[in-house]
């Protein structure tokens, strides 16, 4: 039985619609209170446009106050008129409402400086159309000195690389094309990709079946400046092979050593039909070559089906795994994370959490600035306890400190959280989809969600684009994160409207 939970949909455009949390911290800096829909922007703007800087002409550099200005609220609380060459402004600038007034906002200062009621926006983009729907393991994104890139995997014959830049609008797309393009080979299905910087500059990594069938192949191609494939000096695609498994057809994980001279590679070995199932773990170099040859990390002894989940690469040059074991008809599961050498040999004890089924398991680093190596990285995990059975999200810091999961956010009745996460500057930050099922009438089943976001020791905060719910499809089960400037999260994920399916991105202010 998997999370997905029906719900009776009530009206839309209230704290009882298809809302998320009950607690919303407002953008308007009013604290943590019950979500009213959109926030009250007060005594309506007299729509006027902002005349820009401060006039330089100041009648001897005397600003004299006169009757109040159009706008009231934010920075503009309380503003008089300033006088201009003995006359009071006709329309209040900068020089009546201070140095922080903004006549469109862009600063993350915790302030309302363009006065319209709401502090620090969000902003939002629809970046692209999607060929189809992906689920979370074909799509992944990378912080590139310009903006972000993001892969796409949503064609049979190439995989997208999206140039953003920081506001994530998009500047421009490549093409990585699959071998059987080039080959003439048996056409085959893409499975996983990633996105990861090795020493030789960005590379695709991307693995394909036969449908969900063996074999299970992998390629890592490293792309030039734009995001498109390099080539060679014939003008040949350059792609190193990864896997090449005749017996296997998992979804596979791979992460890049923080130097990006090695890579690592995780998938499982094995079916039902042929056992034993085991997870397997090689490390090449940025080329591809072997320098740990494929072997076992992990073996079930109790029946049950192991997976990799995540993986990260640390600063002292250990391997970080997470493992999940399912087991058939048991609602609940078993997470073992292990800290693994660079010959892939485990390090030290395993830490080992049993939760509900579907834990979504998440590793993140937080960064040099949260401490040491093995300080630093934190388990992100999905679960739900007794007595409610509500969808939770939990994070453990201090693993091989003993430290205890920490929640940090429950969701109603009904929904289901499907989250990513970004590591940086000592802490991590959370953005999710939280989803929900409405059978519909006469067969129209959809999915619906909103946008949430939260960071250490702060309420959730909607990011849903509108006062509605979005239209989600059944496998917009991810939300990909990218910091894109100081105090700039990015937020994207995939939604379903009359005209197509959708990647759309969400820009927003933090801490």
């Amino acid at each position: 039985m998997g999370l997905l939970l029906m719900c009776v949909m009530t009206a839309c455009g209230s704290s009882e619609s298809k809302g998320g949390p009950g607690a919303v911290q407002q953008e308007d800096g009013g604290g943590v209170v019950p979500d009213a829909g959109a926030p009250d922007a007060g005594a309506p703007d007299s729509g006027t446009p902002d005349a820009g800087p401060v006039d330089a002409g100041v009648d001897g550099g005397v600003v004299e106050a006169g009757p109040p200005c159009e706008k009231t609220h934010g920075v503009c609380v309380g503003a008089k008129r300033a006088k201009v060459d003995g006359v009071y402004e006709s329309v209040c600038t900068a020089l009546s409402y201070g140095e922080d007034y903004e006549g469109s906002e862009t600063r993350c200062d915790g302030l309302d400086n363009d006065c319209d009621g709401v502090t620090d926006p969000s902003s939002t983009s629809r970046v692209a159309a999607l060929g189809f729907s992906v689920h979370g393991g074909l799509v992944s994104s990378l912080r590139t000195e310009t903006g972000v890139w993001v892969a796409v995997l949503d064609s049979g014959s190439e995989a997208r690389i999206l140039r953003l830049d920081s506001n994530l609008v998009l500047q421009g797309t490549s093409g990585v094309p699959y071998p059987w393009t080039r080959t003439g080979e048996a056409a085959a299905m893409p499975r996983s990709a990633r996105l990861v910087r090795t020493e030789e500059g960005p590379a695709l990594y991307y693995a394909t079946t036969e449908d969900l069938s063996p074999p299970l192949r992998a390629y890592l191609v490293p792309l030039d400046g734009e995001g498109a494939p390099r080539t060679d000096a014939g003008g040949a695609l350059v792609e190193y092979p990864m896997l090449d498994r005749e017996f296997d057809s998992s979804s596979s994980l791979v992460a890049a050593s923080p130097t990006g001279e090695r890579v690592v590679v995780l998938w499982r070995a094995g079916s039902e039909q042929a056992p034993p199932m085991q997870v397997m773990g090689k490390v090449t170099d940025a080329r591809g070559q072997v320098l740990v040859a494929p072997k076992v990390l992990f073996e079930s002894t109790s029946g049950g089906t192991p997976y990799p989940a995540s993986v990260l690469w640390l600063r002292n040059g250990e391997v970080l795994v997470a493992m999940g074991e399912s087991r058939s008809g048991v609602t609940q599961e078993v997470v073992r994370v292990r800290r693994l050498d660079e010959a892939l040999e485990q390090v030290g004890e395993e830490r080992v959490f049993t939760v509900s089924e579907s834990p979504m398991p998440l590793l993140v680093d937080r960064g040099e600035a949260a401490g040491e190596p093995l300080v630093s990285p934190v388990l992100v995990l999905r679960v739900r306890e007794a007595p409610d059975f509500r969808a939770r999200i939990q994070v453990t810091s201090s693993l091989f400190e003993g430290g205890m999961p920490a929640t940090w956010t429950e969701e109603p009745e009904g929904f289901v959280p499907w989250y990513g996460a970004h590591g940086g500057d000592g802490v991590v930050q959370l953005s999710w989809l939280s989803k929900v099922y409405d059978p519909g009438e006469g067969g129209a089943a959809r999915f619906w969600g909103r946008l949430w976001a939260q960071e250490p020791g702060g309420a959730a905060v909607e990011r849903t684009p509108a006062l509605e719910p979005m239209r989600l499809p059944a496998e917009a089960q991810w939300v990909l994160m990218e910091k894109v400037a100081p105090r700039r999260m990015a937020a994207m994920y995939m939604v379903s409207t009359d005209e197509g399916l959708f990647l759309d991105a969400v820009r927003y202010c933090t801490q």
